[in-house]
């Protein structure tokens, strides 16, 4: 009776291993969900980490490789970087910043690396969030302020499944990320602040916000 046990069991896990998904790829003990897989914690952190390389070490394979030829990436933030702070830029707020994969390449590739250090990951079935700080947005040492702010921002990613046997599970396909341009436009030194002492620039805000000091 034992042995009988154990061998349903294994015909059971057997079979269970072998159960194609609605995408037609095996189930290979990841899991999946009902619209085909489902990303799990290396999987998004894989995904995360592409994003960082995207910034921190640019190559047009890497891109190749792990975004999809249709990804779009919406950011005011780079929107407000591109049009120098300006409210009549080139691009206007909302638009898309990346319309292709080939744009994202010809605007990325253009850029110099920059430091890129993760501080958090969050994820679901689809899509990975990340919280992320760039020590020294402008890495142009002759063209920075002495010392530079350092710029914190969030990035949305959504991804498409790309098969199992892939090396790239999973392509970003959307990003939506936003930080702050006003730290990275000072570090561009496109923005030089006056009046930065205490009481000044108390008086230069808003009363919502003075009211937090």
């Amino acid at each position: 009776m034992r042995n009988s046990i154990l061998a349903c069991v294994g015909l059971l896990a057997a079979n269970a291993i072998a159960a194609p998904n609605n995408g037609g790829d095996p189930w290979n003990g990841w899991g999946y969900s009902g619209n085909g897989r489902c990303l799990n914690d290396d999987q998004a952190n894989k995904v995360a980490n592409n994003f960082a390389s995207l910034i921190s070490a640019y190559t047009t394979t890497l891109a190749n490789s792990v975004l999809t030829t249709t990804v779009q990436d919406y950011s005011d933030s780079v929107i407000e970087l591109i049009d120098g702070g300006c409210p009549s830029g080139p691009i206007a707020l909302g638009s898309a910043t990346f319309a292709s994969r080939a744009s994202f390449e010809a605007g990325q590739g253009s850029q110099p690396n920059i430091t890129f250090n993760i501080l958090n990951v969050w994820h679901n079935c689809e899509s990975v969030t990340v919280r992320w700080r760039l020590p020294m947005p402008n890495p142009v040492a002759s063209a920075a302020p002495a010392v530079q702010e350092e710029v914190t921002g969030i990035a949305v990613l959504e991804t498409v499944w790309n098969g199992w046997r892939s090396p790239q599970q999973f392509l970003i396909n959307m990003i939506y990320s936003e930080f702050n341009s006003g730290a990275w436009l000072y570090d561009l030194e496109v923005f030089k602040p006056a009046n930065c002492a205490g009481a000044r620039r108390t008086r230069s805000l808003p009363s919502y916000f003075a009211r937090m000091k």
